[in-house]
């Protein structure tokens, strides 16, 4: 009988070290734990650490599972195995933001960004990268200033010394445009919102009849307007040749006069229109449209490139080249997606701002850049959630910030326009939704924005941010960004003392710095929700002079 026990003692013994073994590989293959290059004892104890730092993540023991994780992710630096540190950022960031930490959160998913990149984890990094984006929380402040000298973009046709332009495809929204009652868009849309627009939007198929065009350019010139024509090659680029039909379209647009922006082919590196695809004969007919158009119409014509927001990783395969391309456009839409929350609540915590950066990065030293066309709907599609009160904010925020932030963009242009072009229902018509319809009236009431080409925008905005500010009374606007969708109030402090508040975008106060001429000061802005909760505190250094 002891015999018997101590046989079965010791295959249960054997039994459970298969076992956890076994468990051991499944372990490491869930978490991507693998090629260890240490030592049996040194896997062993890195397993127990993991193995105790995941139960207590499990418990919500956060602040503990922190501390094992931690102990973890340096031994894999050093050992070059960056996958596996991803990984354990990835957990630490999880944990984080379970304690509702969420600067810490994005630090280390930044993190995971970072060392999965390292592992050539393309995608991983990606999707890490836009998690932390969308709770990552930032304050950038500016002070309002006269007019900046701007940039000359070495004289290309109607770029503003100072400003942007405002525009709109009005054509489809029949509160302002209806030939049956004679209304026109030139004429109505300028009525509805309040301010002259310098220029609208229209589509063009290649291959119509020229003559389409006489009404739509003899009213620009009535109105004092220019057009952005959307030249569509719809049967493809092989259909786009130096031929009669081209060179008639060019002249028929040059003799008019009417400035125009002529946007050949937009959206090219979207898989979703006939000329995507193909970048080296994209190119080709992009350059042979170019050089029509200057050969018939170089007086009151700017070849616009225009690609679409995303996909961003093919867009600069098809660039035609600086000496082909006038002005650079991109098509900016945001629609409510609450898919990527990263807390899972149902929220849509993109800007709609920030995905104008990559475009104005790539190309706004070079050549004038600008909102092609762009809006954010006011419904969430598939569920047919009214999310005006969203879309009014992101709106708001948009047009309040742009000058701030991206200070050479050259133009903006609103959709305005309900419609079913694609799957996905699109709901941007002003004059379907009262609220947005009024917060696009103040939003470009800013003299930043311009009704017609010739003017210049009376003031700038100056970056702040670990910079210098003028003793005295300063305006001050910010562009705050967290985790909350959506805010209700700013708040300034200096020295531990409320300066200033703003509940309105761009958040916009006046301080007064004379107290603290010659020395260096933090500002602490922040920044609360739409229940009066504080949902961030940002530190932002400054000289005053």
């Amino acid at each position: 009988m002891e015999v018997r026990q101590r046989g079965l003692k010791f295959n249960a013994q054997r039994k459970a070290a298969w076992l956890f073994k076994m468990v051991l590989a499944l372990a490491i293959m869930v978490i991507g734990l693998s090629s260890f290059h240490y030592g049996e004892a040194e896997a062993a104890n890195v397993w127990l650490v993991y193995k105790d730092a995941q139960k207590l993540e499990a418990q919500g023991k956060y602040n503990e599972a922190i501390t094992k994780y931690k102990k973890i992710a340096p031994e894999f630096i050093k050992e070059k195995e960056f996958g596996n540190a991803a990984q354990i950022y990835r957990r630490i960031g999880d944990c984080y933001k379970g304690l509702k930490q969420y600067d810490n959160a994005v630090a280390n998913w930044d993190l995971e960004a970072e060392y999965s990149g390292k592992a050539n984890q393309t995608q991983i990094s990606i999707a890490a990268k836009r998690k932390a984006n969308l709770l990552r929380s930032t304050a950038k402040l500016y002070v309002e200033q006269s007019a900046s000298p701007g940039t000359n973009y070495g004289g290309t046709k109607f770029v503003p010394a100072n400003g942007a332009l405002i525009g709109a495809y009005a054509e489809m929204d029949k509160a302002v445009n209806d030939p049956k009652q004679r209304k026109y868009f030139t004429d109505q849309f300028p009525r509805m919102t309040g301010k002259k627009h310098a220029a609208y939007l229209l589509y063009f198929n290649y291959g119509s009849d020229p003559a389409l065009l006489a009404k739509h350019l003899e009213r620009a010139a009535a109105s004092g307007t220019a057009l952005q024509i959307g030249l569509q090659p719809i049967k493809g680029l092989d259909q786009v040749k130096d031929d009669a039909y081209l060179r008639d379209f060019a002249r028929t647009i040059g003799d008019s006069g009417v400035p125009v922006f002529m946007r050949f082919a937009n959206e090219m590196n979207g898989g979703w229109v006939k000329w995507s695809g193909d970048p080296k004969k994209y190119i080709e007919k992009f350059r042979l449209v170019t050089k029509v158009f200057r050969e018939e119409a170089k007086h009151n014509v700017a070849m616009v490139w225009a690609p679409g927001a995303n996909p961003t990783y093919t867009i600069e395969s098809y660039y035609p080249g600086d000496a082909y391309v006038d002005w650079v456009g991109v098509s900016l839409y945001s629609i409510f997606d609450p898919s990527l929350d990263p807390l899972k609540q149902g929220e849509d915590r993109s800007s709609h701002l920030d995905k104008f950066d990559y475009i104005y990065k790539l190309y706004a030293d070079r050549k004038p850049v600008f909102i092609s066309e762009g809006g954010v709907s006011y419904m969430y599609p598939e569920k047919r959630q009214d999310k005006t009160k969203w879309a009014v904010y992101k709106m708001q925020e948009f047009y309040a910030s742009l000058p701030m932030v991206y200070p050479k963009v050259k133009g903006v242009f609103w959709f305005d326009s309900n419609g079913n072009a694609t799957e996905r229902i699109k709901y941007y018509m002003l004059s379907a939704n009262d609220q947005l319809l009024n917060a696009y009236k103040k939003a470009v009431s800013n003299p930043f924005y311009l009704g017609s080409i010739g003017e210049k925008a009376p003031i700038s905005y100056k970056p702040i941010n670990n910079s210098t500010i003028l003793a005295g009374k300063q305006k001050v606007s910010s562009y705050v960004k967290t985790w909350a969708p959506t805010l209700s109030k700013v708040t300034y402090k200096i020295g531990g003392r409320t300066v200033a508040s703003s509940s309105a975008l761009p958040w916009k106060a006046e301080i007064d710095f004379s107290p603290y001429k010659g020395k260096k000061i933090e500002i602490i802005v922040q920044a609360y929700d739409n229940s009066g909760k504080l949902v961030t505190t940002q530190q932002v250094k400054v000289t005053v002079k």
